[in-house]
């Protein structure tokens, strides 16, 4: 990842702040961690002897790594130059056999085993599809090696300033940025000769381990040579540059502190009626993550390492189905069209409710306890029933929004009482006038009990009772009443202002 920072103005400034940040076995980096820790300990420390003495020893420290950052570069950081550019040790780092390239996409994704092969994306290309070239700011380049000990070189080389990379300087044969850490020309010649061999540009080349499938773009009947086919690739190399755009991204908002303090806000005011957050709360939905390299990352690339092996996927599956909500006209009751999905956990959940009863000794057939009965299932929300009126009157309201005079059709098989109650804004005075003079809300209340009566036997452990009947009555009539109230306040031409 680039190491480019606006307050750098020169290469051995970048390459110090490496050494500090990221090589862990460098002095630079254990003065720096040590430094780091002190801070952290220092801010909830409440003795102000023990404060005195921890920012003591962090001002020690500190003025110690001030040092070391003005000896670093003749010392460490060229006694690290000096040591993976030795031919004569058989135990340096880099072998003439290495190689690092810079890319946007790289083999080693696609097999492990496969060599350092990559490609450096230059070319745009179209922008109706969701490539690499779709990035509309500069790309964070990956370096594909084929060894994973090559890993601190391949950040090294990875190191940027002003746009520009450590890489891209040795491709063009330019070495100035190492001047600043030599002792004498014969070791700056060799660290120049090494680094220009493991070194070597991107090219355009397959192998049978990138499992790449070409499919051909010519017929049968055209007689064109193997040469001169055209084909379409199916399955593109790993677009590793693309992929870290899409993980910084992701990692931002699912773990930055702005995302983290929307998201505990909205958690701690869920039960408020009015929720504001001047910040945007973002939710991936169905994001999975892929692995690459197992328990050695590194050994895939450079970026790969970074992000620990992982690499975000949207999720590419179809739409959920929904079907198109359709008339009820040919069956008499509403109830016998009425399903969801979480309708059968509701039902048991009632089930289990009027189980409990029975097995307390509370029968319903006891009148005196009736009353109690009803309020208890009334205020407990867990029971399901109120679940189940709920998802009664949604679907009675999306029915109720379709087209008004759906129902006025010779081969309609619906209730009467059951048209008057889905079809309220029906343009027609025969049927308005029968709407307001017919009880039809007791033959609705009586369907339902039935209905649900019918759902709660369908388990032999559960034996729905005619009193039964007569509560989902009671229980159904208050829900019901306050329903239809709100459909006759509606204006009549809201229903076919939704169809327009």
């Amino acid at each position: 990842m680039s190491e480019e920072q606006s307050q750098f103005q020169n290469w051995e400034q970048v390459i110090v702040h490496f050494f500090e940040t990221k090589m862990a076995q460098s002095k630079l980096y254990k003065a720096n961690d040590y430094v780091k820790k002190k801070q952290q300990e220092i801010k909830p420390e409440k003795d102000s002897k023990k404060k005195d003495k921890l920012i003591s020893a962090k001002n020690k420290k500190l003025k110690e790594l001030q040092e070391l950052r003005g000896k670093a570069p003749l010392t460490e950081i060229r006694e690290w130059l000096n040591k993976i550019t030795d031919k004569e040790n058989k135990k340096a780092p880099i072998k003439e056999s290495h190689k690092i390239s810079k890319a946007t996409h790289v083999l080693k994704f696609s097999h492990s085993s496969a060599e350092a092969a990559s490609i450096e994306l230059k070319e745009k290309s179209d922008d109706l599809l969701l490539t690499t070239s779709s990035l509309k700011k500069r790309l964070v380049f990956d370096l594909a090696h084929n060894d994973g000990a090559l890993i601190s070189i391949s950040r090294f080389l990875g190191l940027s300033l002003h746009q520009t990379q450590i890489v891209d300087l040795i491709n063009n044969n330019e070495f100035d940025f190492l001047k600043a850490f030599k002792a004498n020309d014969d070791e700056f010649n060799n660290w120049k000769e090494v680094l220009k061999n493991v070194v070597h540009l991107a090219e355009i080349k397959t192998a049978d381990k990138a499992k790449q499938i070409y499919f051909p773009l010519t017929t049968p009947s055209q007689q064109i040579s193997i040469k001169d086919t055209v084909y379409h690739l199916i399955t593109p190399l790993f677009p590793s540059s693309l992929a870290e755009e899409l993980f910084l991204t992701i990692d931002f908002i699912k773990y930055g502190e702005e995302q983290k303090s929307s998201k505990e806000q909205a958690k701690q005011e869920k039960d408020k009626p009015a929720r504001y957050h001047p910040n945007t709360i973002i939710n991936y939905t169905n994001l999975g993550i892929q692995n690459f390299g197992g328990e050695y990352p590194r050994n895939v690339s450079m970026l790969n390492a970074d992000r620990g092996g992982r690499a975000y996927l949207f999720s590419s599956q179809p739409p959920t189905w929904q079907s198109q909500l359709k008339a009820p006209v040919d069956k008499e009751s509403l109830f016998d069209y009425f399903s969801t999905p979480s309708l059968n956990n509701d039902i048991h959940y009632l089930r289990e409710y009027l189980l409990r009863f029975e097995r307390l000794g509370l029968s319903i057939k006891d009148p005196t306890r009736e009353e109690w009965i009803v309020s208890k299932v009334q205020e407990d929300n867990e029971n399901g029933f109120s679940s189940i009126i709920d998802e009664v009157l949604f679907y009675v309201g999306s029915i109720q929004n379709l087209r008004p005079g759906w129902t006025d059709i010779e081969s309609i098989k619906l209730k009467d009482e059951h048209q008057y109650f889905l079809d309220p804004y029906r343009d027609d005075k025969a049927f308005q006038n029968q709407r307001k003079t017919r009880d039809w809300q007791s033959v609705i209340r009586h369907d339902f009990a039935q209905w649900l009566k019918r759902k709660l036997a369908g388990d032999k452990q559960f034996t729905p009772q005619h009193e039964h009947t007569r509560l989902w009555q009671r229980l159904f009539a208050t829900p019901l009443r306050e329903h239809c109230e709100m459909i006759e306040l509606k204006p009549e031409n809201t229903a076919e202002e939704t169809q327009a």
